[in-house]
């Protein structure tokens, strides 16, 4: 036998390896952003129901220190309890980056939502005397939440995951 037929064996073995995988891959269909779209639209919908139990969130953004005062920075985190009826509590503790706000460990909120079928919805926010509406789209299943503060007109936004 020929010292190179061993090696030569080993390249059309690899080969055809090679071509049996590509075969076996391009017979099976890629699962992308527009698959799992459309298997999720036409196997899951939301409703009130889907948030149901306890999420953390992290909170970023910025917002005027105080009436009349500049933008400044804002970071927080919050634990809410949905109650899959389309209310919710909420424990938060925001850090503004301001000498003009104090720390705010712990504050207290209550709340409202409205899920649409696709996912997407209406938050509002009552803590510390002040009202905040925010948009929310639930993804993963209701897994997660992502909001967006829409007024008052401030740039806060946040992501939260069921625990």
């Amino acid at each position: 036998m020929h010292t190179r037929t061993p090696h030569l064996m080993n390249c059309l073995i690899g080969i055809g390896t090679l071509s049996a995988c590509v075969l076996i891959s391009s017979s099976v269909p890629a699962i992308g952003a527009d698959s799992r779209e459309s298997w999720r639209d036409e196997t899951f919908g939301c409703s009130n129901a889907t948030l149901r139990g306890n999420y953390g969130f992290t909170i970023t953004g910025i917002r005027p220190a105080a009436r009349g005062l500049p933008q400044v920075a804002l970071v927080g985190t919050a634990l809410t309890t949905f109650h899959g009826d389309g209310t919710f509590e909420q424990f938060d503790n925001l850090n503004v980056n301001s000498p003009e706000v104090a720390y705010q460990p712990d504050r207290p909120g209550t709340g409202t939502y409205s899920l649409n079928a696709d996912c997407s919805g209406t938050m509002f926010l009552t803590a510390s005397g002040v009202t905040l509406q925010l948009s929310i789209v639930v993804v993963d299943h209701g897994h997660e939440v992502r909001t967006a503060v829409v007024t008052p007109e401030v740039i806060v936004t946040s992501d939260g995951r069921k625990i």
